[in-house]
């Protein structure tokens, strides 16, 4: 998921792991942990696109880096405490300097995710940055100009939060629809259960109110305890009615196919950004894709509009020798559609779906690739968002649609 709620999630569960002992440190060093497999992105500056996207949710989201990782960073903190390095004034500015740019990154995110018409909402701006400014303040105070205890820890409990901050991490990406490769190096299969989406709010907000409070709770009481555990129980609770929601437009789809005499390989259906209400469905037949929207507060379950794309399995024939093609078809896993034109060729991953209803080509499809050539080569490049677009205008009519017909 997206990096502030794994930020949340490492969080709380350092407070499990070292809470009672270091304080508010177990939140800091669990929120950095839970951060950590996703610094891979940082790599995408010298990789292709293409490259990029086969490695992130690789290596730094496997079994093996949770179990071999936990214990080398868990050794260099643990020494680091030891050697009383936390008390020195280089060492307290760049962990202040850290935990600052970890509140700065919370608050952007929670203001760009409920921008309205692409603007910021200046109400949500003064309470978040109010909220942001509060926690600053008992950064400097309660860090940065206190001498600090020396934690009573051993290196068994910092491999333990480690450990939990990185398995969590690549946890919760499983329950997402873009994969989680938690077997690499051994295999390449990206595990996905497809029941959230990459960022929602319903699950990240209640989870950081919470933690936010554990923060300002004495480290050890009933109620730190408590408003820790409350978070998890709610994220999961949440988690769990994804998985129900799953599960019934699974069926919902499947009675519409069968409502519509279409016989189809393969299905597949996951949430729309932001929500667990507004789904999109792509089914696989012989020679075509099935794409359509389901939200939750429909009248009718049969599916208001179907789109068919047709696969133009001679295109995928011509392409299949290339190594980034061959990277984009396992990534989509198979799930690939091919738009030609007179220039360049789009392929669209059809899970995703569309930014509306109607599909009319690759512009109204979320994820989209170009394949033009270039001196006999063929070049792939992201197209990134949708160009001519107004964002404001499509977010209305993304909150109309998720309200049902």
């Amino acid at each position: 998921m997206d990096s502030i709620t794994q930020i949340i999630l490492g969080a709380a569960v350092g407070e499990i792991a070292l809470g009672k002992k270091i304080g508010n440190r177990a939140l800091i060093w669990g929120g950095i942990g839970g951060t950590i497999p996703d610094l891979d992105v940082l790599a995408n500056s010298f990789m292709t696109p293409i490259d990029a996207l086969a490695f992130h949710r690789g290596i730094t989201h496997s079994i093996l880096f949770s179990v071999v990782a936990s214990f080398i960073i868990g050794w260099l903190v643990f020494k680091s405490y030891d050697r009383k390095l936390h008390k020195t004034w280089p060492y307290k500015i760049i962990i202040a300097l850290i935990n600052a740019a970890l509140i700065v990154s919370i608050t952007w995110g929670i203001n760009y995710l409920f921008r309205q018409d692409g603007h910021i909402r200046w109400w949500l701006l003064v309470i978040s940055g109010a909220g942001a400014l509060y926690l600053m303040w008992r950064l400097y105070k309660f860090y940065l100009i206190k001498d600090l205890e020396e934690p009573q820890t051993t290196l068994r409990d910092w491999y333990w939060l480690f450990f939990l901050a990185f398995a969590t991490h690549w946890l919760l990406d499983c329950f997402t629809a873009f994969g989680t490769q938690i077997f690499y190096p051994f295999s390449d299969l990206r595990v996905a259960f497809n029941n959230i989406a990459v960022a929602d709010p319903a699950y990240t907000i209640p989870f950081l109110i919470c933690v936010i409070i554990v923060a300002c709770l004495k480290r050890g009481t009933k109620k730190r305890a408590f408003f820790n555990w409350l978070g998890i129980g709610i994220s999961s609770l949440y988690m769990l009615f994804t998985l129900i929601n799953k599960f019934n437009v699974d069926h919902v789809f499947d009675k519409a196919l069968q409502n519509r005499a279409i016989e189809v390989k393969r299905c597949h259906c996951s949430p729309t950004i932001l929500n667990n209400i507004l789904w999109s469905c792509v089914a696989e037949g012989e020679n075509e894709y099935y794409v359509g929207q389901y939200s939750l507060f429909d009248s009718d379950p049969n599916l208001h509009h179907l789109n068919v794309i047709m696969k133009n399995d001679s295109i995928h024939a011509s392409l299949l020798p290339l190594e980034d093609y061959q990277t984009l078809w396992w990534f989509s896993n198979g799930y690939l559609a091919s738009f030609p034109t007179d220039s360049v060729l789009y392929l669209s991953d059809v899970r995703y779906g569309g930014m509306a209803d109607t599909i009319k080509g690759p512009e109204s499809l979320v994820f989209n690739f170009k394949v033009k050539q270039q001196n006999g080569d063929y070049i792939f490049e992201d197209t990134g968002p949708p160009e001519n677009q107004d964002m404001g205008e499509l977010l209305q009519k993304f909150i109309k649609r998720i309200k049902g017909y």
